[in-house]
């Protein structure tokens, strides 16, 4: 990976309309991501700003400068119903450039000043710093902060998610969050076969989420649409030439793994929550009630809590 260049991109709009997941509406505070996932679904992205799917990825991040006022705008709507609001599903909203510009942190007081539920997905500790706002907010609506970890393995994890925290310190994270009574949860995705998939490894992941706080999880296997797809091809034939031509005609056909292994798959994950005590369904991970007003005063003024002060 090469360093970091922050482009300022103010946005038009904060909310994205969601169709086929579990959530209806998702925000994201950055475009591009520093932690350089090899397996990670928005390299694409990158595309349409004429920019490429692996180093422009990693090294270019946009920031969306203008987000939390924006946000504060769509949230004030007459038109808006007040439902969950899923931040980082596309890039991690806490990736290191985050301790700089504070945009997810804008953009949960604006939440918090509206009563919104929302769910994070992250894989950085540096949510720890928000532990303030995440716990005064779950008092008021439903909140979950789900932590992606695809294995318990050090080295393993470098060198498929070559920036991230290490697997120990998201797991210290999560059971910080959860002492704090914010509700967690686990990813285990995207699952890679004949790298992560093993029934063993699935195991010991589901156990360490149960053990540091965690009540909901879920995971699914890796996906790879074009540009994604020759971005871990080139991945996978430097680090593990063994498994090229498998993913090669596991995957020609598309984007999906073939519906057996995914079936598979699954069953292991299905086991691994029941043995564990997961009863959260996954549609229930995004779930939120309605909010029926704002908490901050429109006429101005402070709320001030144990923890931090919100302006209006």
């Amino acid at each position: 990976m090469g360093r970091a260049e922050y482009i300022e991109a103010p946005c038009k709009s904060a909310l994205n309309r969601v169709q086929g997941m579990p959530f209806s509406w998702s925000l994201n505070p950055y475009r591009g991501c520093v932690h350089a996932c090899h397996y990670c679904y928005a390299r694409a992205t990158h595309a349409h700003l004429g920019l490429n799917a692996d180093q422009d990825f990693e090294t270019r991040i946009f920031v969306k400068t203008n987000l939390p006022e924006v946000l504060r705008r769509e949230l004030a709507r007459p038109s808006w119903r007040g439902e969950s609001v899923a931040i980082g599903t596309a890039t991690d909203p806490y990736q290191p450039g985050e301790g700089r510009f504070r945009i997810t942190r804008g953009a949960l007081e604006a939440v918090y000043a509206f009563r919104n539920p929302l769910t994070i997905v992250t894989k950085s500790t540096l949510v720890q710093r928000d532990i303030d706002i995440l716990a005064a907010l779950a008092l008021l609506a439903r909140v979950r902060v789900h932590m992606t970890i695809t294995t318990l393995d050090p080295a393993l994890s470098r060198l498929v998610e070559p920036g991230t925290p290490p697997p120990v310190q998201r797991l210290g994270t999560l059971r910080r969050l959860s002492d704090a009574s914010i509700p967690t949860g686990v990813s285990i995705a995207p699952i890679l076969p004949g790298i992560t998939d093993g029934a063993e490894a699935i195991e010991e992941v589901v156990a360490a989420a149960r053990a540091h706080g965690a009540t909901a999880l879920w995971g699914g296997p890796l996906r790879l649409a074009p540009l994604v797809k020759e971005h871990y091809y080139g991945w996978i034939a430097a680090t593990r030439p063994d498994l090229l031509d498998r993913y090669e005609r596991a995957y020609r056909a598309g984007a999906n793994a073939p519906g057996a292994y995914v079936s598979r798959i699954e069953e292991r994950v299905a086991a691994a929550r029941a043995r564990h005590g997961f009863t959260e369904s996954e549609s229930a991970r995004h779930s939120a009630d309605p909010v029926d007003r704002p908490l901050v005063a429109r006429a101005g003024g402070q709320l001030t809590l144990p923890h931090f002060t919100l302006a209006s």
